[in-house]
């Protein structure tokens, strides 16, 4: 009797210990979101994860101090799905803060990034894990994403076969353009954890934004193979919740992560630490980068000079760099005799004739045409045609309008559009830069065109 009771409690210890070693096992992957408060929104992405047609994953939240009305939903999902694992930050600690916090708390051998106004496909995870074990040199992968207008819905979704993707940019070609702007966008990116742990990569709790952009680079100057899938695997949301300073912070703070960078390769100028880059100043930039990595490598040098070959001339020196917006078009011409030139991207001959602030192409086999300067490194196209005024609410310029009705501000801006002449002495101009609205001008006895009033966008023009 003794020994049969001796049996029972020695299988019931075993088949608890299983059990408990069953519910401890490691997952595969370590999904991570930080919220702050969006009571609205947070089912929505909660549910995308917990519905993943892969499900060996851990599901880790941080509550970033939100109100009372996101803490009861946290603990009602917790509560019905233990992958969920909670993490509150007493107070508000900010982005940066929470994805770290979140980061090392992950136990999966790959990690996923999730951000609460989001909606993942039900795929998402199937589609990441596939493309990564099909390709185990990838440190980290990106893929595609949609943005969902306020009010908007997300459209069904049918999963037709969950292991399929489609490969979009492999490793070498997101490293150099991670110099200048954040290229890889996080919301959709799935990376191996041993890889940030090794290297000690880690979010800059200084950076209320941009935080993203400064932990991609860590992975960049790392040795990290950086790839995508072009297939859209995340509805990204706006709830305009983003405080009102939140753009301009993450212009300062993307300045600071290219002071990082540069500084690994020499020393930047304050002309050279700005947001944003046009296409003459990464090549002049990246030929300093180009030089300095021979003698200490950063970065493989094949992807510089692949990157410099594929967008920069020859010669930076003895080249320039046009605009034309009428056409939508810019690019480097660069000399191949006295007055010879080429266009790089089209092989486009042509006669410069140049002067302090005017150029002037004669294309073989293309009319004439004159840029001027905008800056000491761009020079902008001005049509030739009729010269009118136009005279705005905030501004007064003139406007040069062709033969084929189109035209464009003489200013150092010089926006484009298409134009429509009307017998009552008005003019409709369509801009071609998309944010601007239809406008309606109309011809006073001084023969300026005055502003009337903003027209419908489904104007003929």
């Amino acid at each position: 009797m003794k020994k049969i009771i001796f049996f029972v409690l020695l299988l019931i210890l075993c088949g608890s210990s299983f059990f408990i070693h069953q519910k401890k096992k490691t997952p595969l992957i370590s999904v991570v979101m930080p919220i702050y408060n969006r009571p609205n929104l947070a089912p929505r992405s909660i549910e995308s994860i917990l519905n993943q047609t892969f499900t060996d994953f851990e599901f880790i939240i941080v509550d970033d101090g939100s109100i009372e009305e996101t803490k009861k939903i946290l603990k009602d999902y917790a509560k019905k799905d233990s992958r969920i694992r909670l993490i509150h930050n007493p107070k508000n600690r900010g982005i940066a803060y929470s994805r770290q916090r979140g980061l090392d708390a992950a136990k999966g051998t790959y990690v996923a990034i999730m951000d609460s106004d989001d909606w993942s496909v039900p795929d998402r995870l199937e589609k990441s894990l596939a493309f990564m074990r099909d390709h185990p040199d990838v440190t980290a992968m990106t893929a595609g994403i949609i943005s969902i207008p306020k009010g908007e819905f997300i459209p069904k979704y049918t999963i037709e076969n969950p292991k399929k993707y489609s490969v979009g940019r492999l490793p070498g070609l997101f490293e150099v353009e991670l110099m200048f702007y954040n290229n890889f966008p996080n919301a959709s990116s799935f990376f191996k954890r041993d890889f940030v742990v090794k290297k000690h990569i880690k979010y800059d709790n200084n950076l209320v934004s941009a935080e993203d952009y400064d932990f991609w680079r860590q992975f960049v100057f790392n040795g990290a193979n950086m790839a995508s899938i072009s297939d859209v695997v995340l509805y990204i949301g706006d709830d305009n919740l983003k405080p009102t300073n939140y753009y301009s912070i993450m212009d300062k703070n993307s300045i600071l992560v290219h002071k990082k960078i540069f500084s690994l390769f020499f020393t930047p100028t304050l002309e050279e630490l700005k947001f944003e880059y046009s296409t003459f100043e990464k090549c002049a930039i990246l030929k300093k980068i180009k030089e300095s990595n021979l003698k200490n490598p950063h970065i493989p040098q094949i992807y510089l000079e692949h990157k410099y070959t594929s967008m920069c001339p020859t010669n930076l020196e003895n080249s320039y760099y046009l605009i034309h917006p009428l056409n939508g078009w810019e690019g480097f011409i660069e000399h191949i005799d006295e007055n010879k030139v080429i266009r790089i991207a089209t092989n486009n001959k042509g006669t410069l004739l140049k002067d302090d602030n005017k150029i002037e192409i004669y294309w073989d086999g293309y009319p004439k045409e004159t840029f001027i300067r905008q800056d000491t490194s761009k020079w902008i196209f001005i049509p030739e045609g009729e010269k009118i005024t136009l005279q705005h609410i905030n501004w007064s310029d003139d406007f040069i309008i062709t033969k084929n009705n189109d035209g464009c501000r003489v200013d150092i801006k010089s926006e484009c559009a298409k134009i429509k002449r009307n017998a009552d002495n008005t003019l409709w101009v369509d801009w071609i830069t998309p944010m601007w609205p239809n406008e309606e001008f109309k011809k006073n006895e001084q023969g300026v065109y005055k502003f009337v009033r903003e027209i419908e966008k489904n104007v003929v023009f």
